[in-house]
């Protein structure tokens, strides 16, 4: 009978580590035609479906990271084109992670909106680079950001509207020629935050538990688990810039997908490139 319990207990105890440690993958974009890797199928990746609430801003197909895989180039510049371009079928995410792989050909930021419903209830996490070397967190009930400004326009940036504003630790005079690629990622949690910005050549794996990718740089535990909204991909004037591999989560850890599946494939020989 002892035995019996024990063999229940390893089997419930294994159970509850594998749904923790499950993450569903709800969303991932490789810009690559025709691509099997894409979720949840190869319609994310058509600019077309990424229609952005600033018609100023213009997404076209781009093969310009440097080990030619496919990217979305964002080719408009100026405060007035800023804004949010929601992910296509996103629109229920409230825990989990969202990440991309970034490179810059200007000097202003990009990043994510999260747990969006409307124009003043949701999230901004904010990718600084040569004009604005930090990472920002802000809420859109604070207004950070309205469609057609730029952080500085609605005090967001050394203004008082931010809930976070931290040094982004990349150092100054960074390329923008588009020929480094960075790595973010951000970590929602009932209401916690988390916020990793670094190298792609630095990050150990795009499946890495986030304890693996070293303390956060920036974080915010206040947040108001409001419940599901839309992902997007933010950004202020960002001219030229490319981004590549967006993928979005569910609640739980990344180190649940196969290491030898061709996502992970795919992301090791992006990695090795930059």
């Amino acid at each position: 009978m002892r035995r019996t319990y024990l063999i229940v207990f390893i089997v419930l105890f294994s159970v509850m580590l594998i749904s923790h440690a499950s993450a569903q993958i709800i969303f991932y974009a490789d810009f690559e035609s025709g691509s099997s890797e894409a979720i949840p199928d190869a319609s994310v990746n058509d600019p077309a479906n990424w229609v952005p609430e600033n018609a100023g801003t213009i997404w076209v197909e781009s093969d310009e990271f440097p080990d030619g895989t496919g990217a979305l180039h964002q080719s408009a510049e100026g405060c007035g084109i800023s804004g949010d371009t929601p992910l296509p079928g996103v629109d229920s995410f409230s825990d989990g992670i969202i990440q991309a792989v970034f490179s810059w050909q200007d000097d202003d930021g990009v990043g994510f909106q999260f747990r969006r419903v409307g124009d003043d209830s949701g999230y901004l996490v904010a990718f600084g680079y040569n004009e604005t070397p930090q990472i920002i967190i802000g809420s859109l009930a604070d207004g950070c950001c309205p469609s057609g400004q730029c952080l500085d326009q609605c005090s967001c940036e050394n203004g008082g509207n931010e809930l976070v504003g931290v040094d982004h630790g990349l150092g100054a005079d960074l390329s923008q020629d588009n020929s480094v690629a960075y790595f973010a990622r951000v970590e929602v949690s009932g209401n916690s935050i988390r916020v990793w910005y670094m190298e792609l050549g630095d990050v150990p794996d795009l499946f890495a538990d986030s304890s693996e990718l070293g303390d956060p740089v920036a974080e915010y535990d206040g947040a108001d688990d409001m419940g599901p909204g839309t992902v997007g991909i933010w950004h202020e004037s960002w001219g030229n810039g490319r981004v590549g591999s967006v993928l979005v989560t569910g609640p739980g850890l990344l180190t649940s997908v196969d290491p030898h599946s061709k996502l992970s494939t795919t992301w090791g020989d992006v990695k090795s490139s930059y």
